[in-house]
């Protein structure tokens, strides 16, 4: 039986949603102090310390065994790896879409990311599906649709991240260890083809030879706020309702339209006309599952 704490739990999913929103600030100013960066040299830098960060994180925990253990484990491993690749995907997909001021439609797909994590359910572990769902899933796309004329085309980073995403979180619904060993292990795999990327192609002035002390200040921060929303989301997730979760979970997007607003994305009449439809959508999803929970308990008692 989980064990409900609001009073710990909010501040922390709080904290979490709050870190993962206003990323996109942090990465525009990275890129701003540092002058012109790759994305895959960023992206680098990122795994390298957010591997730091996360292993830093295990041992304060005493954690660590179980990191290793992940990696003893080839059940575990052959989820582990290729939730890696996709986690990876997200990431760099992230990275480009932020540089490349398209925050809005990052934002848009992590509003229908929930949805779509739905959906791969339905097909893949077979969950029930209602009439009302698919209500739901027709006004997102039709949002989606509508937002190929307010983005100047299809908007694949919406479409990337969403699926991505998706299937990574179909992949970790079937694993059983901590969340954060989890993602630790998960990083730990991209360390190796960070760091021989950054040996073979970034050690002269398009990388490593052009760094300082302030940007490399700012590539360890990047680890840690990769890093410490996994540790607030963690503790939220043992202390909290999964339907609170989930509502929370669509704050982040909502700051990333206002950082997109920061840094100069207009949210113009036909992008406000498809988010209206992925609003809509993600409004009856929610009134939906609270519905479904409350009968849920109703059919118990």
């Amino acid at each position: 039986m989980q064990t409900i704490d609001y009073r710990r739990g909010l501040p922390a999913m709080a904290a979490c949603f709050l870190i993962w929103g206003f990323q996109p600030l942090y990465w525009y100013m990275c890129t701003n102090v540092c002058g012109e960066i790759d994305t895959f040299f960023l992206m680098a830098c990122r795994i390298i310390w957010a591997a730091v960060t996360c292993l830093c994180i295990l041992k304060v925990q005493g954690k660590l065994p179980q990191l290793w253990a992940v990696f003893k484990d080839k059940q575990v491993l052959k989820r582990e790896l290729p939730a890696s690749v996709f986690l990876f995907g997200d990431w760099i997909v992230y990275l480009w879409a932020v540089q490349n001021g398209r925050v809005l439609e990052c934002s848009l797909g992590y509003y229908i990311q929930p949805l779509v994590v739905f959906a791969l359910g339905a097909v893949i572990f077979k969950e029930k599906m209602s009439w009302r769902h698919f209500i739901i899933i027709g006004i997102v796309v039709v949002g989606i649709v509508l937002s190929a004329s307010g983005f100047g085309g299809v908007p694949y980073v919406t479409i990337a991240l969403a699926l991505m995403f998706a299937v990574y979180a179909a992949i970790k619904k079937s694993l059983t260890i901590d969340s954060i060993v989890s993602t630790t292990s998960e990083i730990l795999m991209m360390v190796p083809v960070a760091l021989l990327f950054i040996l073979f192609f970034r050690m002269g002035d398009n990388g490593m030879g052009s760094m300082t002390v302030i940007k490399q200040l700012l590539m360890i921060g990047g680890g840690i706020i990769t890093g410490l929303p996994m540790v607030f989301y963690s503790i939220g997730v043992r202390n909290l309702p999964l339907m609170t979760t989930g509502i929370c979970q669509y704050l982040s997007p909502t700051l990333g339209i206002v950082c997109g607003a920061i840094m100069g994305e207009a949210l113009t009449r036909e992008k406000l006309v498809s988010f209206l439809f992925i609003w809509v959508g993600v409004i009856l999803y929610v009134l939906n599952t609270v519905y479904e929970e409350r009968r849920k308990k109703s059919a118990v008692q």
